[in-house]
């Protein structure tokens, strides 16, 4: 199983879901691009950090080389968030492709590929079958996740003698390639006909698109459904951000780092919004795991906390990683003014201890011989 597109369609989809080695030798790679063409510098840190803590990986050197050189020598990141690459030397499996949204850089071994992504995208994108027909020639061509691929060309009549055939075919490739959006793209003049042609299962998820036809390169077609994606995107974001200010303000939500890493860890979280591209450094317990924004001391258990390049990434990843839903925010000033991160809550949230102040052991601890003295409390009077 191979391929060189980084378009994903719904069978390679499906094959890398249900696709399993006998062993532990399926690499998985999920890298952030950035704009600044750092991410080199990222997986170079990412594949010494990992050979060093994890034995696996550096027991699938060709694996990790695989990996390494595809990325800095074929992937090519123009416009691109993310990446997800897929690598199983001994079964002669390597599978890469792109993402719309940027992910928490991460290099895993297992019997499977890590696909843990493409679960978190799979609520707010859609996959389109576009239909671009004239008096000559029709044109399908799919598009998911901010990549597109040619399906096939039909040319002839297919607007007039051929109009029923051209209307099973599209019927035929929908169903086949599992679309949930069909965007027909025709003159002005032709669309009615052809779109009271279509079979109503099509119909209800029909966009109407004038400015396309079957002599748009294809990177023109895919522009096009993707600015109508991210509008769609824009209103289902605006809808959510009001629907979380309601909440927090009947006390069913919470915002700010602190409030949603301890809902998080605590099992009460069932959606987190997080501003889109926001990262921040923070600190994380050795002892349990709870991460906070500059804690030294755990404030839950009061053990020391080591650094974290980006706590805010590792917060989303471990959300990922509990089936909870992300939904990222772009442009909200009033999400932002509570902080940049919300959760909506499944059930209340507790609060940590608070940590406690010198001047407050002071007052606790009983003095002798004029010094404090951690060991002897003060005796109640």
């Amino acid at each position: 199983m191979q391929s060189s597109s980084l378009f994903l369609s719904s069978d390679r989809a499906a094959a890398l879901e249900t696709w399993r080695s006998p062993e532990t030798d399926v690499v998985s790679l999920h890298l952030a691009v950035d704009a600044a063409g750092s991410y080199p510098t990222a997986l170079g840190r990412l594949l010494r950090e990992a050979r060093e803590a994890d034995p696996r990986v550096k027991a699938l050197p060709k694996d990790v080389e695989r990996i390494a050189a595809y990325v800095r020598g074929q992937f090519s990141p123009a416009g691109r968030h993310g990446l997800c690459v897929i690598s199983c030397v001994k079964r002669g499996m390597f599978e890469a492709f792109a993402l719309p949204e940027t992910f928490k850089t991460s290099l895993t071994v297992s019997d499977r590929a890590s696909l843990r992504p493409l679960a978190a995208l799979t609520p707010r994108y859609r996959r389109f079958l576009a239909l671009l027909a004239d008096d000559k020639r029709a044109r399908f061509v799919e598009i998911y996740l901010g990549e597109s691929a040619e399906v096939e060309t039909l040319d002839g009549d297919v607007l007039g003698a051929g109009l029923p055939a051209l209307a099973a075919r599209a019927a035929a490739l929908a169903a086949a390639r599992r679309t949930e959006r069909f965007v027909l793209g025709a003159s002005e003049a032709r669309l009615a006909a052809l779109a009271a042609a279509l079979p109503a299962a099509l119909q209800d998820s029909l966009i109407l698109e004038p400015l396309l036809g079957p002599e748009r390169p294809i990177e023109a077609v895919t522009e096009r459904v993707r600015h109508n994606e991210k509008e769609a995107l824009r209103v289902r974001e605006s809808v959510l951000v009001r629907r979380f200010l309601d909440e927090k303000a009947a006390g069913g939500a919470v915002a700010g780092l602190e409030a949603v890493a301890a809902a998080l860890h605590q099992g009460c979280v069932k959606r987190i919004l997080v501003r889109e591209g926001w990262a921040k450094m923070g600190r994380c317990c050795s002892s349990c795991r709870r991460l906070s924004l500059d804690h030294r001391s755990c404030p839950w258990c009061f053990r020391a906390t080591r650094p974290v390049l980006d706590v805010v990434a590792e917060l989303v990843d471990r959300a990922l990683d509990a089936g909870i839903e992300v939904a990222p925010v772009s442009s909200e000033p009033d999400f932002d003014a509570i902080g940049r991160i919300g959760a909506e809550l499944a059930a209340p949230a507790a609060q940590p201890r608070t940590v406690p102040e010198s001047r407050a052991l002071r007052a606790r601890f009983a003095l002798k011989d004029g010094r404090s003295s951690p060991l002897r409390p003060r005796r109640p009077a």
